[in-house]
């Protein structure tokens, strides 16, 4: 006997209801994720950042060769990725599955462990937070968790500690990755979502948790999320039309003098604000806080003693810019504030290879109908060229 499509909705629903029950009730809390992270020997610590791939399956090439040649440039020791790893659209008529597994198997292969949080764009199709965290917790190299179950919408807020090189019991440095959401559902002030107040409570309860086991001395640490904190506004200099480097019509800023990167793009964090920055600048632990939202933007702004740091978008099916590219940090066990940061961009990295750029020419938002034509013509030539040198004809 046939099942009507109502009765098969009502069964499907259920499924998925009790799947993200499931998941969060069995997720694991930060002190069970499987990571033991250590410096190396020199005593240094490398985190690769990709933020805003926002693509689905298949994903552009270009961005493909972009996760790869950094991963094998940088020999990052961890990887991060800062939310809309996908688009959440594509979903829906592609599974979230392939399209996570076009850049986890990439990471996979390479067997460097990785961290993520989402964003966004990640969620906004027929899945849930917490099941698409289930799907990165189905691979091997993945060492983040969904979390502590903060009663609310947000999944994967939790900590990646790093030992030090000498002693896999002593915990030196610590990551926190942040949920920041998508979009604001807390009041009538529209945009996208802030940090809610129970992630920021765990977050002192789990500061004063790991002070305590440290000797009553804080860890010092970084922060990790999409969206990035109403603050950026005060460590910015206004500006006018003439000066500005960026606007949203009404009001210009730019980047202070002595700051690093690039301000093209207008920051959009939240419309409203519940008091995340001030809680981790309140701790003294955090030496800096790390985003990804706005694909232009490559700024790295000191404001109250924390960098904050913007690292562009890593993805070609989304708006793009010549500073498409990836964040590396680079982390010292001997004096943590020396931490050094840049972004390194798709056309450093390919700099010396000529398809590598026509394939670059013909995905970026920076060229012309005319060049882009051009440019597919030219990447065949070349890819042709370089496979039958391979093969020594």
């Amino acid at each position: 006997m046939k099942m009507s499509k109502k009765v098969i909705s009502v069964v499907l629903a259920c499924m998925m209801l009790f799947t993200a029950i499931a998941c969060v009730a069995s997720a694991k809390t930060s002190a069970e994720a499987d990571t033991h992270l250590q410096f190396n020997a020199d005593g240094e610590f490398k985190i690769l950042q990709i933020a805003d791939m926002q693509d689905g399956f298949p994903m552009k090439l270009a961005t493909k060769n972009l996760i790869k040649k950094a991963i094998e440039t940088e020999n990052p020791d961890l990887i991060v990725l800062t939310g809309d790893n996908i688009n959440g659209t594509a979903g829906e008529s592609i599974t979230y599955a392939s399209a996570i597994n076009e850049f986890m198997s990439i990471f996979e292969k390479y067997g460097i462990p990785v961290a993520a949080v989402l964003g966004n764009h990640d969620a906004e199709g027929k899945i849930t937070r917490a099941q698409q965290i289930e799907v990165y917790e189905k691979y091997d190299c993945f060492i983040g968790c969904a979390g502590e179950d903060m009663g609310n919408y947000t999944c994967g807020t939790y900590y990646v500690p790093i030992y030090s090189s000498t002693d896999a019991n002593d915990m030196l440095f610590n990551i926190w990755m942040i949920d920041s959401g998508d979009y604001n559902k807390e009041n009538d002030l529209g945009g996208y979502a802030a940090v809610t107040k129970s992630q920021i409570e765990w977050y002192k309860k789990a500061e004063a948790e790991l002070t305590a086991a440290n000797g009553g001395e804080v860890v010092p640490s970084f922060m990790f999320q999409h969206i990035v904190v109403p603050e950026i506004f005060d460590a910015l200099e206004v500006a006018d039309e003439t000066t500005g480097t960026c606007s949203n019509g009404d009001k210009y800023y730019k980047l202070p003098e002595g700051a690093n990167g690039v301000l093209p793009e207008y920051p959009c964090p939240p419309n409203y604000n519940n008091g995340q920055f001030d809680a981790f600048h309140e701790n003294g632990n955090v030496l800096a806080m790390f985003f990804g939202h706005d694909h232009h933007n490559t700024y790295e702004v000191d404001y109250k003693g924390i960098k904050l740091c913007n690292t562009p978008g890593a993805g070609f099916s989304t708006y793009n810019s010549e500073n498409i590219g990836v964040r590396t940090i680079t982390i010292n066990e001997n004096d943590f504030t020396t931490f050094e940061t840049e972004v390194v961009t798709y056309l450093e990295l390919f700099a010396d290879d000529a398809a590598a750029i026509a394939l670059y020419e013909l995905n970026s938002d920076t060229t012309d109908v005319w060049t882009k034509i051009v440019a597919f013509f030219k990447y065949i030539a070349l890819s042709v060229e370089n496979i039958l040198g391979s093969l020594n004809f």
